[in-house]
Order: C-alpha cells, then structure tokens, then sequence
C-alpha cells in the first residue's frame, strides 16, 4: 500500500513538473523582443494598463470557482500570446485578459479545503482531481477559458486565462 501511496506522490511530482515546465516556456516566450522599428499604427502599451490592485493584477478564484481558498498574493503575472497569434508584445498586457499567473497562498490549506473542493467536484465537472493533483476549467460568460492548477499541500496556484478571440485562433 506504501508502493502505491509513493508511486502516485511521484507520478503527481512529475505532472506538477510538466506543468511548471510548461508555464516556464510559455513566460519565457514572452520575453522575446519583436523585430522592426515602424510603430506608427501601433497603440502605445500605456494605453493597456492592467487593471491591477496594489501593483498586482487582482485574480478571484472564489469567483471563478466557487471555492473559498485560503488568502492569496499574485507572486507574478505576464501576458498570454499563444504562437499562432500575430500581435506586437507592447501591446499585449494582462488587462487584456489573455494572462498566465502565479499565485501564492499564505498557508497551506487544511484538509476541510480539498474536502470542499473534493464534494464540489461530485457536482462540478470542472474539476479533474488526480490524487494529489487539482485542476479546474471552465468558460467564463464571454466565452474565455480559465485553467486553475495545484497541487495538494502546495502554496502555488497556476492561473491561465484566454479570451474567446484567442481559443479560436489557437486552434
């Protein structure tokens, strides 16, 4: 029985891995600077301030998934430019809504939180609980997807947010 329990902490490790992987990618990719120098028809990126709070981008998960988690700081947030998508990165910002974030809770959250999330997702089909793993999508009322994810015991929580406009030309 300990086989297995330390069987799926490693395969949980390594799904967690590929995820953070991931994201260090996709926010690695963002820094690539775009050639060329003509900006003429372009809007100046202070015309897309994010809607932020304190200096960060105010991210709900209650909201979102009707969850209550423990209190949260946003640790970092960039904007969300899938490769298939043209668009100067000057003028690509979170407020935007195309966004890819790290989350920080200040405590590890208790076992009433998975319980909570645990029953929700008898009803919620939302949720993917994979042993240790929690994943959460859905769309938003404009058509946008969200993507939440953590793992159990953790205090990192890995939001995503794509507009509607950016999953169909995503694919």
């Amino acid at each position: 029985m300990e086989k297995k329990n330390n069987f799926s902490k490693t395969i949980a490790t390594i799904v967690l891995g590929i995820v953070i992987i991931i994201i260090a990618i996709a926010s690695c990719h963002q820094s690539k600077s775009i050639e060329g120098g003509d900006d003429k028809d372009t809007v100046a990126a202070k015309e897309f301030m994010p809607h932020v709070e304190n200096g960060k981008l105010n991210i709900d998960l209650h909201s979102i998934t009707s969850i209550q988690f423990p209190k949260y700081k946003t640790a970092k947030a960039i904007p969300f430019i899938p490769d298939s998508v043209s668009i100067a990165a000057d003028e690509e910002s979170v407020a935007s809504g195309n966004y890819s974030a790290t989350l920080i809770l200040d405590t590890i959250p208790s076992k009433e939180f998975y319980q909570h999330i645990d029953l929700a997702a008898q009803h919620d089909t939302c949720w993917d609980i994979n042993k240790f793993e929690y994943t959460y999508e859905r769309k938003d009322k404009q058509g946008g997807i969200y993507k939440i994810a953590f793992s159990k015991g953790g205090q990192q929580v890995f939001v995503t947010h794509l507009n509607k406009d950016m999953i169909k030309a995503n694919h």
